[in-house]
């Protein structure tokens, strides 16, 4: 999956377009953020121009119809969607707001992301693999992971004491984004190693998410 740069997400044309992709994954310009439609929740991560970085999780645990719905009501105007998610008061019952009333089954969550993910004006340009590496490392990690050269990403996170998970709610992985902000950091001790042709990524050692390198060439992209 290449995590594109799109200009604007403001047009029904232009939500369709991204749906039909593949991931349906990108960074926006403007507004600056990213998002997120790769399951039943429409997931937002804005980036203001100071403090940390803000995600908005919208949606049903059933269908995409909910986020779909939102969408449609906002006139696909990401602005718009934006606008009004940033009046709403979240310390009160969210769900009385006229915005999310759309469909009965709509959730809202607002919280800051405690990864530091950045803007794509200040990533830089990584190029696809080539060649699959002898050894990896956070270069050639954050080289295929950008562009989208795998299949197959999991979850590998053990659960924290005292948490459960029920059967029909495996854990989620993390983002390709999230995945590569901790690459870059210089304060992650990130790693991998190959396991039956699956590729485990460690952080402090312990796997957190694992995949199948698949390597294919597109057009360089914003990390």
């Amino acid at each position: 999956m290449n995590i594109r740069v799109l200009p604007s997400l403001n047009s029904r044309e232009q939500w369709i377009a991204f749906c039909r992709r593949e991931q349906p994954y990108c960074y926006v310009e403007s507004p600056p953020c990213l998002v997120d439609f790769q399951t039943s929740f429409l997931q937002l991560t804005l980036f203001p121009e100071q403090g940390d970085a803000i995600q908005y999780s919208l949606g049903s645990r059933s269908s995409m119809e909910p986020a779909w719905q939102l969408i449609k009501a906002c006139q696909w105007d990401l602005d718009a969607l934006i606008k009004g998610l940033n009046e709403l008061d979240f310390s009160s019952n969210v769900r009385d707001n006229a915005l999310l009333q759309v469909h009965t089954d709509l959730t809202a969550r607002k919280v800051f992301s405690r990864e530091k993910l950045q803007p794509p004006h200040q990533i830089g340009l990584l190029k696809p693999l080539m060649a699959l590496p002898t050894g990896w490392d956070n270069q050639s990690l954050s080289q295929m992971i950008s562009h989208g050269q795998y299949t197959d990403l999991r979850s590998e996170q053990v659960l924290l004491p005292g948490t459960q998970l029920r059967p029909s709610a495996p854990a989620e992985p993390p983002s390709p984004a999230e995945l590569i902000q901790l690459l870059i950091e210089d304060d992650h001790p990130c790693s991998a190693e190959m396991r039956d042709n699956r590729l485990y990524l460690l952080l402090h050692g312990q796997p957190i998410a694992s995949l199948i390198p698949r390597l294919h060439w597109p057009e360089p992209r914003l990390a």
